[in-house]
């Protein structure tokens, strides 16, 4: 059909032309045609093998093609879970293990608890998130918290371990369940074997409860209203105790006696309260309303002590205001629980002073007696140092030297509590010996600080410093302050620092260097006290002691 691309080895090939019957002779040496000779073009014989291309036929027998049908797309079944129990409630948990040789395990206990109203289904008793391991060691306690629905009376217990071993045998003796909200208390008596190895060979026990009624503890409230000026209040005063097991209702304090007037200036008064057991007691919340005029109300202290057991007394000490307009206007207090007082001292002008027996510091005394006739004693001579944290006990002055003898200057090394910023002392003597009689001059008190009150001075310091001025002054208030500062210098001469419980600023300036930094610190304060006066019965008021407030005080620094 299509004409060669090679031209024919031998001769030529004759063909009939289309509008006669001649023959016509092709010469071999033609170009070769790509089209066949009905057609003139290659565009032409293109669209002519387009018409003459016939459809394949397909056999009789021939199977159709199947007719493609998608799934149904995977669809994940949702699971519908059961609805899970409003756990309102929380039970207190605690495990008794028995003191018996090899009682201890490690593995891991779950109980089951059965109400009249719910259960509590197995649960793993853990602490936290339970990622510790827990061991349950001999003659030991546990206590365990565990949310749960409002189970009403506890009838059964069941406890059981996870341990096959021999060494996750484990002894218990009893356990003990609480509900946290109506305060309903059960126990579970135990009292044997959990293990594969010891016993019936059982690691599960189903308990019986045993109901156990909260015990009532009554005890009688002491409140001491302080001496101060409007101290007394009208309010309506409430107490709350907090125990290691749990805090005690709001109890309002009332009088048996209805036209008793209570919690006046100065006033003692007694209260009886009852509440259930709480464990031992922490801590105290007292509070008033804030009804009636001036409701301000100073209170000294608070005794609680147990009419049962009248040895328990816990002491609750405040010493401070519940009031609005003074302090800081908080009507309520949270006080711990003492269950011991420091020692009380009285002295010679009836005043009572806490004695201090925290860690002891270091003072040194240096006793100046008087150059005057008969001015020498040899009785006992003692000083008690007080300061803002209290007072030191009855600190004898006494050496292998014959001490205060007439125009003679003692100096003594003592240690005793720490009583913070020193504001007074009270020094006298025991008048024993013949002519008992002392003429003091002046006691001069130093007192070594410690790391803490050191780093607590520096603090303060470094907060009242203030920034320098850098910007530059004019020349007119360069001078004004030139003339300020020569005016201060000579009001103020050489007199020394006064007392005062702020630390000035400008008094300190070589403390800290140009970079701020500190180049000196704090080493001992000394405390100057003038007597010039008889500590003797027989001259001038007969008094063999007497209180001196600090006249003057300063500060020695060293270099770092």
């Amino acid at each position: 059909m299509f004409a060669p691309r090679q031209t024919f080895a031998f001769g030529t090939r004759g063909s009939r032309s289309a509008d006669d019957d001649t023959w016509s002779n092709v010469s071999s040496s033609a170009p070769a045609q790509n089209y066949c000779y009905l057609c003139s073009t290659l565009e032409e014989h293109q669209q002519h093998l387009m018409r003459m291309r016939i459809p394949k036929k397909t056999g009789v027998n021939a199977k159709s093609r199947p007719k493609y049908i998608a799934p149904p797309p995977r669809v994940k079944r949702k699971v519908e879970k059961e609805p899970e129990e409003f756990c309102d409630n929380r039970y207190k948990i605690v495990v008794w293990t028995g003191n018996k040789a090899n009682a201890t395990t490690d593995a891991n206990v779950y109980v089951t608890i059965t109400g009249d109203m719910n259960y509590l289904d197995k649960t793993r008793l853990r602490h936290g998130s339970g990622n510790t391991k827990l061991c349950f060691c001999r003659g030991s306690r546990e206590i365990f918290y565990v949310k749960a629905p409002t189970l009403g009376n506890l009838q059964y217990l069941t406890i059981e371990h996870d341990g096959l071993e021999k060494r996750h045998s484990w002894f218990c003796e009893k356990v003990e369940v609480t509900c946290m909200k109506s305060l309903q208390h059960w126990i579970f008596i135990c009292d044997s074997w959990l293990s594969m190895h010891h016993g019936d060979y059982m690691t599960r026990r189903d308990l019986k409860a045993s109901y156990v009624e909260r015990k009532h503890q009554e005890f009688e409230v002491t409140v001491y209203t302080g001496n101060k000026r409007l101290a007394g209040t009208d309010a309506n005063v409430y107490v709350t105790f907090q125990g290691t097991e749990r805090s005690s209702p709001k109890i309002r304090l009332v009088s048996d006696h209805s036209n008793q007037d209570l919690f006046q200036k100065g006033s003692v008064d007694k209260f009886r309260v009852r509440f259930s057991d709480i464990g031992e007691i922490l801590t105290m919340r007292i509070e008033h309303d804030g009804k009636g005029l001036a409701s301000g109300w100073y209170l000294d202290k608070v005794v609680l002590q147990d009419i049962d057991d009248p040895k328990v007394i816990y002491y609750f000490l405040l010493h401070g205001w519940l009031a609005k307009d003074v302090g800081n206007g908080h009507l309520w207090r949270e006080i711990r629980a003492k269950k011991k007082l420091a020692k009380e001292i009285t002295t010679a002008f009836g005043k009572r002073i806490l004695v201090l027996t925290g860690k002891p510091v270091s003072y040194q005394v240096t006793v100046r007696t008087g150059d005057v006739r008969y001015a020498g004693t040899d009785a006992n001579v003692y000083i008690i140092i007080q300061g803002t944290k209290g007072k030191t006990k009855k600190l004898f002055m006494d050496d292998a030297r014959d001490n205060f003898e007439r125009g003679m200057t003692e100096v003594f090394e003592l240690n005793a509590s720490n009583v913070g910023l020193v504001t007074r002392i009270n020094i006298g003597h025991d008048n024993s010996g013949p002519g008992a009689g002392w003429y003091c001059e002046d006691v001069t008190v130093r007192k070594y600080l410690t790391k803490e009150e050191v780093v607590q001075f520096l603090n303060k310091l470094k907060k009242q410093r203030k920034p320098k001025d850098r910007h530059k002054k004019r020349l007119s208030d360069r001078v004004r302050d030139r003339s300020l500062e020569d005016v201060k210098e000579e009001s103020e001469g050489e007199l020394e620092e006064a007392l005062d419980d702020e630390v000035p600023e400008g008094s300190y300036k070589d403390v800290f260097g140009r970079d701020g930094k500190i180049v000196k610190v704090p080493v001992y304060e000394e405390f100057y006290f003038e007597c010039k006066n008889w500590l003797a019965m027989d001259e001038a008021d007969g008094l063999l002691e007497r209180e001196l407030l600090v006249k003057k005080k300063s500060m020695t620094f060293r270099d770092l």
